[in-house]
């Protein structure tokens, strides 16, 4: 009935804007007046922004069997004439996805699953979706990534240590008719001892924090980063040769002048090359200050938590907080390569295949130990780079316009030679078709690109 009305993404940013699929409980009263008094305006109401409507219009918008059928689930009730819901459905990623309601706090139920999150967004991108065998979801919440993951994958495990979270990824593989996936209750990887997988991924609660309010948020039985120590750690015993690890995580350190001792640590020796994407950074402060702006409309609740955070992160001595995401990929040979950079989360789109030209040109990297020895590989500038120069100014600017939109300075030279980098030629071949000098900072700006998936190996 919803595909029918139809329910999706495109058809609520019609009505509502851009912001409509993510809109949050501020956003309920003027939403709510935008919407035409149709039945897709109808759903909309009852179903994304949680706004009770009059049974009549429930059945007109979904049919008598389909507000039974959500009834049934127990996402809705009937209160009186009209029906109400408990949780929420939203389209996302061409999903439809139930989760529990805009959270309010105290009142909120033991085991809480969130919505279709930031930061569940910033992970599905970052997946490759090559086809698979096997794909694992650890701290499934309400099943996104496994749901994704199910379109590629055979098989799909997903496994939770909430009850709660296990009963939504359920009912989401079945709202979506997908039959591939199974659902296992426990903790990160117990319910899958000894098993490996093509694709692991991972959006586990990684928020450093004294709370344990928030189970799909905060690291509760977990001090400082353990739990993404834990998750790091683990996935490689968990990966087949050429498998895939993506998890979101969050890492310690004492300073912000060397942030990632701790997730270098973790990284060290297990078998796979890593890309580390710092998608933000904190202190203290700042860091207890973004995840309790909630409270910013009771100074005083807000400033408690603020002392309380802060004080909890003295204590560990910490001086900054990165949270991103872990990319691995596994496979035979002695040197692995760790590569780390920054991402701008608002900028990140859909970054799979750039993550799959990483890991390739990280494996060749891994066995040479200087720049000229690509020197005989064809490489190709990928479909999406874009090189801008400016008329007054030496040197130009490579960007690439999809992923992780990475930019790298480069000189006038370097420049011609990406011109003549057309997959067929190697790269001994293009500089010489140039006509410029065979420099070092020419070849480390070519490897600098190349690893970063801005230019590609062709075979």
């Amino acid at each position: 009935m919803l595909r029918a009305l139809p329910y999706t993404e495109e058809s609520v940013v019609e009505l509502l804007g851009d912001d409509g699929p993510s809109a949050s409980l501020s956003d309920v009263p003027v939403f709510d007046r935008r919407l035409p008094d149709t039945p897709l305006g109808n759903a909309i109401r009852l179903l994304l922004l949680q706004v009770s409507i009059a049974r009549d219009d429930a059945i007109e918008a979904l049919g008598k069997d389909g507000l039974d059928a959500l009834l049934t689930t127990g996402l809705a009730v009937e209160a009186g004439d009209r029906i109400e819901m408990r949780g929420r459905i939203a389209p996302a990623e061409g999903l439809l996805m139930s989760f529990d309601g805009f959270a309010v706090g105290d009142d909120d139920p033991h085991g809480y699953v969130a919505s279709y999150t930031p930061t569940a967004s910033w992970l599905a991108a970052l997946t490759p979706r090559r086809r698979v065998g096997r794909a694992l979801d650890i701290g499934t919440g309400s099943g996104a990534q496994a749901l994704l993951a199910a379109r590629h994958s055979e098989q799909v495990i997903a496994t939770d240590l909430n009850p709660r979270a296990v009963a939504f990824t359920a009912l989401n593989a079945a709202l979506n008719g997908i039959d591939n996936l199974e659902v296992r209750l426990g903790s990160l990887f117990e319910p899958v001892a000894g098993q490996t997988f093509d694709l692991i991924t991972c959006n586990a609660p990684y928020v450093v924090s004294p709370e344990d309010r928030w189970q799909y948020r905060d690291a509760a039985g977990f001090e400082a980063d353990q739990l993404s120590q834990t998750v790091v750690t683990q996935v490689p015993a968990h990966l087949n040769q050429d498998g895939v690890g993506c998890m979101l995580v969050s890492w310690l350190a004492e300073s912000e002048e060397d942030p990632d001792v701790h997730v270098d640590l973790w990284l060290q020796d297990n078998g796979c090359d890593a890309w580390v994407l710092g998608l933000s950074g904190a202190d203290p402060l700042d860091h207890a200050a973004g995840w309790n702006e909630h409270l910013s409309v009771n100074p005083e609740a807000y400033g408690a938590a603020l002392d309380k955070w802060t004080a909890y992160l003295e204590e560990l001595g910490v001086g900054w907080i990165t949270e991103g995401a872990v990319l691995l990929h596994k496979r035979p040979g002695a040197v692995h390569m760790i590569r780390t950079d920054p991402v701008d989360e608002d900028e990140l789109e859909y970054a799979g295949d750039q993550v799959e030209r990483v890991f390739k040109a990280l494996e060749l990297v891994s066995r040479i130990d200087d720049p000229a020895q690509l020197l005989g590989e064809r490489l190709a500038l990928t479909e999406d780079a874009n090189i801008q120069q400016s008329a007054t100014e030496e040197g130009a600017t490579v960007i690439l316009e999809e992923g992780t939109w990475h930019e790298v300075e480069i000189d006038d030279e370097t420049v011609d030679v990406l011109v003549e980098l057309d997959g067929r030629a190697t790269l001994a071949e293009a500089i010489d078709r140039a006509r410029v000098p065979r420099r070092h900072s020419t070849l480390a700006d070519v490897q600098e690109l190349l690893e970063l998936g801005i230019v590609e190996l062709r075979s």
